[in-house]
């Protein structure tokens, strides 16, 4: 897709938890690499868009330094303006196209210890992925890990067919708005025939919902973009040792993983079976990491070193006697220690827990290390090697962070916080945060609150302020 594109319906650039530093960190410590410590880092966001996902990152990382690069002017210029009214002095933006980042190219550009290309590798030319990789080799730092999303086969077939049919139906539409009003006729119209096969009408009307309920700008750059070129994993992994960069894991903990043992009868590389893995799960999108070829790796068992990370995970219990966590992804307590695990991650989530703080809900070692690699495989929980710095005490005066407030009074009701997760805000909440700029007392902020049109009366703000502050700090929102 050319950046006039996405200079006229900008890509929106959301926190992603996958890209943040703190996740490649400790993918890679758990294969045995010695990354780059994540509040020390150099990273480079090829693509970054509006910078929505940088800034973030910049933010709350101020010792690391973060270049993001991408070929549309616009969404550049937006995430600019936005970095230096926060005066985020170690993210720079420029707006270039990715070549000219390789060795010889216009830019002096250093070793990144951290690379993130997301929504690239299939949205660009054959010539261009090939840079991308080419980058990824000339510009890592020795230890350093990349990180590209790409969209999978056999996953992507029937989205594909969709595709084919908008691309077909819209031929010749020039108008973008008109394209995709009609792009969305289409699929309805095949949606409601009663030509469709029987066999295939499950799995068409599954993709069909999911897809109208995409925004416009996710549908006109991803799957009714001009380039979209879905591969096999293994496909994907020897196109990166072309470029002497070896497969090192996923962003995504769950993909690292064979929890039910569906591989057990059969052999293979890690390669290999990751790909039956696709196969069986029918999965339509990676977000894989590299590194470069001569770096050795070490994949321990995982209860063997889980008393090197810290963990993450809400949790809540569910009508079925299970107990759900990330992801969606439920377990069945075993025993009371399980329930006392879940208790204590999800008492501090989104903040995590040391192994050590853990130990005593678990009644030992042992039984720990089996209960976190059965929540890590599953997805359940998240796995850090980093403590996410935030306040976690309501003070007299309390602060929440300027990026916060910022984004709560441009009239966003989803603000970053200190663990780079996307924190929903009700109304009173979006106007709450920009008053706690460190000046106020809890009095005065109940006080300039009321007198915020819509809002409810000074003494009902009174009664539930504490509480709502309480929240914001348990969040990972004040500083």
């Amino acid at each position: 897709m050319p950046a006039s594109s996405y200079n006229q319906i900008p890509y929106q650039s959301p926190v992603k938890s996958e890209i943040h530093p703190a996740r490649l960190a400790a993918v890679g410590r758990l294969c045995g690499m010695q990354p780059a410590p994540v509040d020390a880092c150099r990273y480079l966001e090829i693509g970054c868009g509006d910078a929505g996902n940088l800034i973030g990152i910049a933010y709350y990382l101020p010792k690391s330094q973060f270049v993001g690069v991408d070929l549309a002017e616009v969404p550049i210029a937006a995430g600019e303006q936005m970095r230096s009214a926060l005066a985020i002095d170690n993210l720079t933006l420029r707006a270039a196209d990715l070549r000219d980042i390789s060795a010889g190219g216009n830019f002096d550009y250093a070793e990144f210890d951290y690379i993130v290309a997301h929504g690239v590798y299939s949205w660009v030319p054959a010539e261009v992925r090939d840079a991308l990789l080419r980058v990824c080799r000339e510009r890592l730092a020795p230890h350093g890990i990349a990180f590209i999303s790409y969209n999978t086969l056999p996953g992507r077939f029937i989205r594909q067919y969709l595709r084919d049919l908008m691309r077909f139906h819209t031929r010749g539409i020039e108008d973008p708005s008109a394209r995709l009003r009609q792009a969305r006729w289409s699929v309805q119209y095949l949606a409601d025939s009663s030509a469709i096969p029987q066999p295939w009408r499950p799995l068409l009307e599954s993709e069909i919902a999911g897809l109208l309920q995409q925004p416009d700008w996710w549908l006109i750059h991803d799957d009714f973009g001009e380039i979209n070129h879905p591969v096999y994993f293994h496909q994907f992994v020897d196109h990166a040792a072309r470029h002497g960069l070896q497969y090192l894991g996923d962003a995504d903990p769950a993909c690292l993983f064979d929890p039910h043992g569906r591989l057990k009868p059969l052999s293979g590389s890690l390669v290999e079976r990751q790909q039956y893995l696709d196969f069986l799960q029918a999965r339509r999108f990676r977000q894989t990491l590299l590194c470069h070829q001569g770096e050795p790796l070490l994949r321990a068992p995982l209860a063997e070193c889980l008393d090197r990370f810290l963990f993450s995970a809400p949790s809540h219990p569910a009508s079925d006697g299970t107990i759900e966590g990330l992801r969606g992804m439920r377990i069945q307590p075993a025993d009371d220690a399980v329930r006392h695990v879940a208790a204590a991650l999800a008492e501090t989530y989104p903040l995590p827990l040391t192994f050590e703080e853990l130990v005593p809900y678990a009644a030992g070692e042992a039984a720990l290390r089996d209960i976190l690699a059965g929540m890590v495989t599953s997805g359940f929980a998240d796995f850090h090697v980093y403590p996410f710095a935030c306040q976690e005490q309501v003070l007299p005066k309390p602060a929440a962070s300027r990026l916060a407030r910022y984004q709560a009074a441009a009239g966003s009701r989803q603000v970053t916080n200190a663990c780079g997760h996307v924190v929903a805000l009700d109304e009173i909440a979006g106007r709450l945060l920009p008053l706690l700029d460190g000046t106020r007392t809890h009095r005065q902020i109940a006080r300039d609150l009321a007198r915020t049109p819509g809002t409810p009366p000074l003494k009902e703000i009174a009664r539930h302020l504490a509480a709502s502050l309480e929240w914001l700090a348990r969040v990972a929102l004040l500083e």
